[in-house]
């Protein structure tokens, strides 16, 4: 009988832990002599199309964290897995919960944020301590755990208890070949001739109002296009109403394909204040384009220096683009400035593609599934 895998995850929205497993699950060869599913936590519609190889089910939790852990355990128990894959804090959570009382035979943990700097964007005072109880608590019975970069897995380890033993790192993977046949689409939404862009979910830390200054206050002529939807949106609006700038800073929306968009553009900027593994920083680079992006915890660094540690109060041209110090404007503003420099411009594009080539889908599956049944058969 086929040794059963279950990847556990909330509900499939649009983001990057969803595709990233999408891609995980992508290349069905690595997994052959495997029975493998998709359980999700919530029942809701999915945003984004999983491999229609892949037996998916979905519970009724309904976003609660009690829901999540008594209606998995009643359907591990009539599938009886042999291991369980989760995504997202909540999923993770009920894994490793139920992993602590041997409820499931193995778990493995899938980290995708930079846990620390995530919950402090979400919580103060008391409920920012009580928040990361649960993930401090019981990640550390799962038998490993494995950061999205070695930011994310440090911080598991020096903040969350976990076990330097079962802590590990694999990057997320990416189809590059897909993202350049994608990119030479018809574009979904009207832009301006040329514009630099930003694209996230339109939420405080996404920092939008602090990279909408920084522009302003450059000598770029072009646009600034700002990609996707979320509940900051009417505030951004007015935002930029007070600032004048109606026709200097765009709200776009969201595009389900948004790589054609990105390819026209002059370069990618972002202010995140919080990132794991920062997906849309990534997919700007795997269609040619240099790159702008704060060095907040995690990823920024270690994509753009090659080194997750660097720090620096100055904004710096990084290996493959620039970075920049969280929180400070006027440096931001003379990164924009700094790319008003058509050669630069040119040599970060070159770099952006060199550096893709790290996260190929090929080599980030192949490593995903080679950890997986490391675990699953030892």
């Amino acid at each position: 009988m086929n040794k059963k895998i279950i990847f556990l995850i909330n509900s499939i929205k649009y983001g990057g832990a969803e595709r990233a497993l999408a891609s995980i699950l992508s290349k069905p060869e690595l997994y052959d002599g495997l029975d493998v599913s998709i359980v999700l936590l919530d029942d809701e519609p999915l945003e984004r199309e999983m491999p229609k190889n892949i037996n998916l089910i979905k519970l009724n939790s309904k976003g609660s964290m009690l829901n999540s852990v008594v209606n998995l355990h009643s359907y591990l128990r009539q599938v009886s897995p042999d291991l369980v894959v989760s995504f997202l804090v909540r999923s993770n959570v009920s894994n490793a919960f139920l992993r602590l009382f041997n409820q499931v035979p193995k778990s493995i943990l899938c980290e995708r944020m930079h846990l620390s700097s995530h919950l402090d964007n979400q919580f103060s005072g008391i409920k920012r301590k009580l928040s990361s109880l649960l993930p401090r608590l019981l990640y550390r019975y799962a038998d490993a755990v494995v950061g999205v970069s070695t930011g994310v897995t440090n911080d598991l380890v020096l903040n969350f208890s976990l076990p330097l033993a079962k802590a590990f790192t694999i990057y997320n993977p990416y189809n590059t070949q897909e993202i350049a046949e994608k990119a030479e689409l018809s574009l979904e939404i009207n832009t301006p001739d040329e514009y630099i862009v930003s694209t996230g979910r339109l939420t405080p830390a996404k920092n939008f109002k602090h990279l909408i200054d920084s522009y302003l206050s450059s000598k770029e002529p072009s646009p600034l296009c700002i990609l996707g939807e979320g509940e900051q949106k009417e505030e951004l609006l007015d935002y930029i109403s007070q600032r004048n700038a109606a026709d200097k800073v765009l709200l776009l929306g969201y595009a389900k394909n948004p790589f054609p968009i990105l390819a026209k553009a002059k370069y990618y900027i972002s202010a995140s204040t919080n990132e794991g593994f920062p997906n849309a920083l990534v997919e700007a680079m795997a269609v040619g384009l240099p790159v702008i992006m704060t060095n907040c915890p995690s990823g920024p660094a270690e994509i753009l220096e090659e080194d997750e540690t660097f720090d620096s109060k100055k904004l710096h041209l990084a290996k493959h683009g620039i970075l920049v110090p969280l929180g400070d404007e006027h440096q931001l503003t003379e990164a924009i400035n700094q790319y008003q420099n058509s050669q630069l411009r040119c040599h970060y594009s070159e770099k952006s593609i060199e550096r893709v080539g790290d996260f190929h889908i090929d080599k980030i599956a192949t490593d995903y599934w080679q950890f997986l049944k490391s675990v699953l058969n030892n």
